[in-house]
């Protein structure tokens, strides 16, 4: 990425021109063609520092099984999950998803109450069924709805809920990485696969020298694999930081800081999941600033810059000090110039 000096370096080597001061006036050039031009605009100028970062999906939760068995069946990665969708199968016996944020500890059965039975009965609602209040209270229109529930997908009519037969996630899930296949042997709590939302994240490990840049609710660019760019808002910004390798080639490790963006917008992002991309940071914003592009510049003899300014067909020379450069444009200020004046560019190849 070129710094704000390298970009006037770069600036200065493709002028037109050395020109000399004075606000002299010149006719816009032998060809009958007027010169192209560009206007001076009030922009908010960002310059951004980049570093790399992983697409992904928000809030990876791990599912583990609590029966040892043989996996017989399993939902693919990247699947949208539905309510009361069967995630595995062991020995051929189904565990569910439903939605909810109370964890599945217990066998669910008449006369128990709690937070996960209430999310059960919501859930029983959501599914056409009608276990009456929902209220927490496990009694026995609970059990007559899980009743119909289970003659539905096939379970033995029990009335109540074995542990294990369900888990409780929030929000709308996707299947994220699956860790066995079938015909796996799995034991009790171990690993069978995570769930994620479906919203889209960035993660960067942020070098600990540049964790000044990365605050939260700031906004961030995001460029995509395939080279588009997307906006991002920094959602987490963590407190410690963790080493990650050497750096340099020395043996001193160099440490990151984690960082979380939230993709914002509606633009389509895939579905890749770890897909690397570069998140470009702001490291200095210049708002409401006189503003043209870089190509406009001139370098003038002796040093400094001035720009070309278009009016009733001939150009004036108006020098100008040049601020920040960012995006292709540059600030600048100075008598003779203002927004809405019309400065002469080069001509596109």
């Amino acid at each position: 990425m070129l710094t704000g000096g390298a970009v006037a370096v770069a600036a200065v080597a493709g002028a037109a021109a050395l020109v000399t001061t004075g606000g002299s006036s010149e006719p816009a050039g032998a060809s009958e063609l007027a010169p192209r031009t560009a206007p001076v605009e009030r922009r908010t100028l960002v310059s951004r520092e980049t570093a790399a970062g992983t697409l992904g999906y928000a809030d990876a939760r791990s599912v583990r099984g609590t029966a040892a068995g043989t996996v017989t069946a399993i939902v693919r990665e990247g699947a949208r999950l539905r309510r009361g969708q069967a995630l595995f199968r062991v020995d051929g016996q189904a565990v569910r998803i439903l939605a909810g944020d109370a964890p599945a500890w217990r066998m669910l059965e008449s006369g128990v109450e709690g937070r996960d039975v209430k999310a059960l009965e919501y859930n029983l609602v959501k599914l056409g069924y009608d276990p009456g209040d929902v209220d927490g209270d496990y009694d026995g229109e609970t059990a007559a709805a899980v009743r119909d529930w289970q003659d539905d997908v096939g379970w033995k009519e029990t009335g109540r809920v074995e542990l294990g037969q369900v888990v409780f996630q929030p929000g709308l899930r996707r299947a994220g990485e699956v860790q066995v296949e079938v015909g796996d042997a799995v034991r009790p709590g171990a690993t069978v696969l995570t769930t994620t939302s479906r919203r889209r994240e960035v993660s960067v490990d942020l070098d600990a020298e540049q964790q000044t840049l990365a605050r939260r609710g700031a906004s961030v660019q995001v460029t995509l694999p395939d080279g588009r760019s997307v906006g991002g808002r920094i959602t987490r910004v963590g407190t410690v930081a963790h080493a990650s390798g050497t750096d340099k080639g020395d043996d001193a490790p160099s440490a990151t800081v984690p960082v979380t963006i939230a993709l914002t917008g509606r633009r389509e992002t895939g579905r890749l999941d770890g897909a690397p991309v570069t998140v470009g940071f702001a490291s200095q914003v210049s708002r409401d600033t006189l503003a043209v592009p870089v190509t406009a510049l001139l370098a003038v003899r002796g040093g400094g810059y001035a720009v070309q300014v278009a009016e009733g067909g001939r150009l004036q020379t108006v020098p100008v000090r040049v601020g920040q450069f960012a995006d292709g444009y540059v600030a600048i200020s100075g008598r003779g110039v203002r927004a809405g004046d019309e400065v002469a560019v080069p001509d596109e190849l």
